[in-house]
């Protein structure tokens, strides 16, 4: 079992290490669907007078770090209806319908079969709701609504709906037995590169140790919870309980963020996505007060229930948004060598004129930031061409991506 470390200044000094003179770029995509209640959902100016939303409020202490994105679309035939818009999402390409698969490669999967090579992890594919089978009644697949992340036209690529599967991938602890601590196997190894390295980086250290822990710990209740459910040949073999998820969004969420926190910070993977909801969203809320599935809400779009829905999921990307930003790294943080998107493929349950976007970070300061960007107007707003400027921003240069050749202006 191994244990990855934090970037660290000292890096260079240490027996064995390879770190580059500057911190990696980075790649995440939060997904959640059924459009968003749009009334909340708006920004006005850029820098210090920039006024947010009741939608952004948990991000006003962020705002100088984001872009709040407004009016990029894709074609109506892209996303548009329930079926289809994860899956379209990412890639900019209409799936099509009938029993054929058949969408397009998404831009996380492009960066990470170009870059990927650089980490243990080409990619981190993580959700929080089980895929959906079957056909929709407009006879498109409901693979298509169930995945963001497509390694081909043809192959969604499976997404771990598990957090302690995730957490083990970043650790090679594959099998471990839930009450195997990865810290207790290598904080003998953590206390000696903790001696050689700067006051500065042991304090990293520290902090990563700490939240290494803390998701353990959490992973165990979990399975502690669920333990009757396994069967002994799973417990003899050494594999995590499978009955090992949140009780509930909330939590299964945060969990999942913390794992890209992690994977980041390590640079165990460059890129990330995470389906936090499907289309036609099964998803309950029981915590927000809301005994109907998300799915149901939605039509209800212009209410105070699909209102707080919103909000709740703009909160769980602040939460991994400030994690990431409270990691140390280089001159920055994290957050700064990273680009961290959350979308949702329409503006409301049935109606895609335009994409609700936020981005967080700067790409090591090749994106500025703390902009309200209103694209709505403007004779081109592809959201393919945001793709293609950020491909360009992590050194992957394509002559075209999903409907466009063309680059964003003014990012």
């Amino acid at each position: 079992m191994s244990v990855a470390l934090p970037w660290l200044e000292s890096g260079n000094r240490l027996l064995g290490a390879e770190t580059t003179a500057t911190p990696p770029k980075r790649f995440a995509f939060l997904f959640f669907g059924d459009g968003i209640h749009p009334p909340e959902w708006w920004s006005q100016g850029s820098g210090a007078e920039m006024e947010l939303g009741p939608a952004f409020s948990s991000l006003e202490g962020m705002k100088q770090k984001m872009n709040f994105v407004h009016g990029l679309q894709h074609p109506e035939n892209v996303v548009g209806g329930h079926a289809k818009g994860a899956a379209g999402i990412l890639t900019g390409i209409q799936p099509q319908g009938g029993r054929k698969i058949q969408a397009a490669t998404s831009m996380d999967q492009v960066l990470a079969q170009r870059i990927g090579e650089q980490t243990t992890l080409p990619s981190l594919v993580l959700a929080c709701e089980r895929p959906v089978s079957g056909f929709h009644e407009s006879s498109y697949s409901m693979m298509y609504a169930s995945h963001v992340s497509w390694s081909s036209p043809v192959s969604p690529v499976p997404a771990e709906l598990y957090p302690s599967l995730a957490f083990d991938s970043l650790f090679e602890s594959k099998g471990s037995r839930a009450h195997l601590s990865v810290l207790d196997h290598v904080l003998e190894q953590l206390k000696g590169v903790a001696r050689q390295v700067s006051q500065a980086d042991k304090s990293k250290i520290d902090e990563y140790a700490t939240s290494v822990r803390e998701i353990e710990q959490r992973l165990v209740k979990m399975q502690t919870r669920g333990k009757e459910e396994s069967t002994d040949s799973e417990i003899l073999q050494g594999k995590r309980p499978a009955d090992g998820l949140p009780n509930q969004i909330d939590e299964h969420s945060r969990l999942m963020c913390d794992i890209i926190a992690l994977a980041f910070q390590t640079d165990r993977t460059r890129i990330a996505t995470l389906l936090l909801t499907n289309n036609l969203s099964g998803q309950i809320y029981p915590f927000l007060g809301l005994n109907v599935d998300h799915h149901n809400y939605s039509h209800g779009w212009q209410n105070q229930e699909y209102a707080s829905i919103t909000r709740f999921w703009v909160e769980r990307y602040a939460y991994l948004v400030e994690k990431l930003d409270a990691m140390p790294e280089g001159d920055g943080t994290v957050l700064d060598n990273s680009c961290v998107l959350l979308a949702n493929e329409q503006w409301t349950a049935h109606n895609a004129p335009k994409i609700p976007l936020l981005m967080a970070g700067s790409l090591s300061g090749t994106v500025q930031t703390g902009r309200t960007l209103d694209f709505e107007t403007a004779g081109k707003r592809e959201m393919s061409s945001l793709y293609l400027s950020l491909c360009d921003r992590m050194n992957v240069n394509l002559p075209h991506f999903g409907n466009t050749s063309e680059r964003l202006v003014n990012l």
